[in-house]
């Protein structure tokens, strides 16, 4: 006979496979501290959907004597109706606790049986014959509800077990696979009713084999998730060790300890469930393991849309918005329009943002040396071009000259010339000694209206595009640089200006690099290692080339310093990154971003906690001129508050800025965006939304950068409709915003209009692209 046996009903994939998904964090998920990434929502529906995957069935051998013994049974019965008839004694039969019928035994009353009747004791034969009869008559019942589940025909399997229950044989595991039935029958009240039942009758089955195993399936389908991981953590024995195995692991899964859940899952000998174990990679952050498995799950089932959708997010995560776009249009072009969402997920902003231990998690020591941040500290240290003094006076000397010898229509022209031309330069040095003092907005008003009325001044141009550059607009800023080359072939900062900020709007520049790199080498009075050609070799991406300038002899200005730090910080020169920090920080002591360096390079080795306690010891005593950070570069507020954050400081600076508010009279607007910047940071999402609309209602502040920020604050504080409607106009001035269309993307798909973030993904392409501000969480 065979053996007692337990078998797993495989059902459809598409139906039944549903495990947990990374907020894809991921931030951690976070991102994985995001995403803290890719999905909560598989954790909740295990609890139900993954339930159908777990069909424990007991099948007990197949008994060959079953109808022999049964027509034995009759032939027996008939023959006492035609002899004596003998006189039975009437036995009142008391309830007994149901035995355990395993094969052998089984086997063993059946001999028992029939040695009974040939000794003449035919009362307990038939006794015995019955009881095996009846047990028979069970096992059918229960055949037959496994065969109807494997053909998924689930109201039949249900009427099936239900039987068996009513024979009194099995009764746990008839409850259990009805159970099952009424959940796919999307029948809760009949799905408890039956766990119920099942639980009921665990006692029944205390002696058999498999009793740890019924314990940990009934307790998993009633949600006691601890408790059914306590029985098949300790089990009777080692029958369906693997089953058990992956049934615990989407317990740790659903409880959230991914790390084990993963480790029990990949030790199961059989063939691994890829989709499984892929989110489970996921959710612990580990994307590309995640992205490897999902596409061999792929392989084996090509149009499961959850494995699509499920991949697609991944790709979210590892900045590939074109394979997002394509698996995300492959998905939902074949369902209906009204489609639910297989994942259902809400834009958030990072938990890093606000959250001091993810941000320290997060938090790179080196501070400044990514693309961005690189150009902008150029920026941020870049001179201020003056007019040309004597360019006005030959201008009015000239009109002089023709008033002398009665020429008054040339001399008119001249004048009116001199007086423009004079007019402009009053606005450039107004305009840049507002710049100075860090009041960059202030002077980018002003250097804008001058260029509404003098359209092609290089040298306006040329500031109006530093300022944007200072305030994150770099768009502006690539226009107005580019501009002013085009007016000044020889203004030389102006061209790689625009060679940078055009990097960091992915504009094609290989036209205008070849123009300015030729206009630069044919300046023979331009040294060969000069400071254009290597801030050039910088935005190529040439570091090596970059030896040469760290080695020249210049003059120690805030310029040539940076390019030494950011060339050592390339070149992996640590002495020469120290000297030049140290430089920079004695030429500027009260310099913010000077003092962040130095102090970057003096804990730069120091584990994050120790460089945190460093940051509230030195920086409370620092005498910095905090006007850079109330009023001026994006760089300063970003750099600072980012490091105030690790130390632990930011509420308190924060209080200080408010009070700095109140007091302000002058140059409101500026000090509304440094506070407005730091109740993101805060976590005060609320006031910051209020405070940008104000800048924006109030004060006219459109650049791309403030709306963008206005949209920030309004997903943090939940107004997902004003959030897009802020991006939309965000992307409007500023179609290269790449922060704002990945925002869209994600604010679309969470209400459902894939198209619409489909096209804000495949406008961002395969770019590896990762948010600074946003990401996405999978809802339960």
């Amino acid at each position: 006979m065979a053996e007692e046996a337990v078998v797993i009903l495989e059902a459809d994939p598409l139906s039944t496979t549903d495990e947990g998904f990374a907020p894809i964090e991921e931030e951690n998920a976070t991102e994985t501290a995001a995403a803290d990434s890719a999905a909560e929502k598989e954790v909740e529906e295990q609890k139900n959907k993954s339930k159908k995957k777990l069909l424990m069935l007991l099948i007990l051998g197949s008994l060959l004597l079953l109808g022999m013994i049964i027509a034995f049974v009759v032939i027996i019965k008939n023959k006492h109706k035609t002899s004596e008839p003998i006189a039975v004694e009437k036995v009142v039969e008391k309830p007994v606790i149901k035995e355990q019928f395993s094969p052998s035994k089984l086997d063993g009353m059946i001999k028992k049986a029939h040695l009974l009747y040939e000794q003449g004791n035919k009362d307990e034969a038939l006794k015995i014959y019955e009881k095996i009869a009846t047990f028979n008559e069970a096992i059918s019942y229960y055949n037959i509800g496994v065969a109807k589940l494997k053909e998924q025909n689930f109201p039949e399997a249900l009427e099936a077990f239900k039987k068996a229950i009513q024979n009194k044989e099995h009764r746990t595991i008839s409850a259990i696979n009805a159970a099952v039935c009424a959940l796919e029958m999307k029948d809760n009240k009949l799905f408890t009713y039956y766990i119920d039942l099942a639980f009921a009758y665990l006692p029944e089955e205390s002696n058999a084999p498999l009793y740890s195993y019924y314990v940990g399936l009934v307790n998993y389908y009633k949600d006691f998730y601890y408790e059914a991981l306590s029985a098949i953590s300790h089990p009777i024995n080692d029958y369906y060790k693997e089953d058990q195995d992956y049934l615990a692991s989407k317990i740790l899964a659903s409880l959230d300890n991914n790390s084990y859940a993963l480790s029990t899952l990949e030790k199961i000998e059989k063939e691994n469930d890829h989709f499984t174990v892929g989110l489970l990679h996921a959710k612990l952050g580990e994307y590309p393991k995640a992205k490897a498995s999902l596409l061999k799950a792929l392989q084996n089932d090509h149009e499961n849309p959850k494995i699509k959708m499920a991949l697609a997010m991944v790709e979210n995560k590892l900045g590939n918005l074109g394979n997002t776009a394509s698996l995300m249009g492959e998905v939902y072009k074949v369902r209906d329009a009204d489609a639910k969402p297989i994942y259902k997920m809400k834009a958030i902003l990072k938990p890093s943002l606000f959250d001091v231990e993810k941000a320290q998690i997060e938090f790179e020591k080196e501070l400044f040396f990514d693309d961005e941040n690189t150009y902008s500290l150029i920026f941020y240290y870049a001179p201020y071009k003056v007019f040309d003094a004597k360019q006005t006076i030959d201008y009015i000397r000239k009109g002089s000259m023709n008033i002398f010898i009665d020429e008054i229509g040339p001399a008119l022209s001249y004048l009116k010339a001199s007086s423009t031309i004079s007019k402009v330069n009053i606005a450039i040095s107004k305009g840049i000694k507002k710049a100075l003092d860090f009041h960059v907005y202030e002077a980018n008003d002003i250097f804008s209206k001058m260029v509404e009325e003098y359209k092609n001044h290089s040298i306006l141009h040329y500031n109006l595009g530093l300022t944007y550059a200072q305030m994150g607009d770099y768009a502006a800023a690539y226009k107005n640089f580019s501009k002013s080359y085009h007016l000044d072939s020889n203004n030389y900062l102006a061209g790689v200006f625009a060679l940078m900020s055009g990097n960091l709007i992915g504009k094609d520049i290989t036209k205008l690099s070849e123009d300015v790199k030729d206009s630069i080498n044919k300046n023979q009075t331009l040294e060969k290692d000069n400071l254009y050609a290597s801030l050039i070799h910088l935005t190529d991406g040439n570091h090596f080339s970059l030896t040469r300038w760290l080695e020249k002899e210049k003059e120690d200005n805030p310029l040539n310093l940076m390019l030494n730090i950011i060339a050592a910080q390339k070149l992996g020169n640590e002495r020469m990154y120290r000297l030049g920090s140290q430089k920079l920080q004695a030429l500027l002591p009260k310099d913010i971003i000077a003092n962040l360096i130095a102090f970057n390079v003096k804990h730069q080795k120091q584990n994050i906690k120790n460089y945190a306690k460093a940051v509230q010891i030195e920086f409370n005593h620092l005498p910095l001129d905090y006007d850079a950070f109330y009023y001026g570069p994006k760089i300063v507020k970003e750099q600072y508050i980012k490091l105030l954050q690790v130390g632990g400081l930011l509420h308190q600076k924060r209080d200080s800025v408010r009070k700095k508010m109140e007091e302000e009279r002058v140059d409101i607007p500026s000090i509304i965006q440094t506070l407005a910047y730091m109740e993101i940071y805060t976590n005060n999402f609320e006031e910051a939304f209020t405070l940008y609309n104000k800048l924006i209602d109030d004060f006219q502040k459109k650049d791309t950068h403030t709306i963008f920020l206005a949209s920030v604050s309004a997903i943090g504080a939940g107004h997902s409709d004003n959030a897009i409607a802020l991006l939309e106009l965000s992307k409007l001035i500023d179609p290269s915003n790449v922060e704002s269309k990945y925002a869209l993307g994600l604010l679309y798909q969470e209400i459902g209009n894939f198209e619409a973030a489909n096209a804000q993904y495949r406008s961002i392409g395969n770019i590896g692209f990762i948010s600074q501000y946003f990401s996405f969480a999978i809802q339960r």
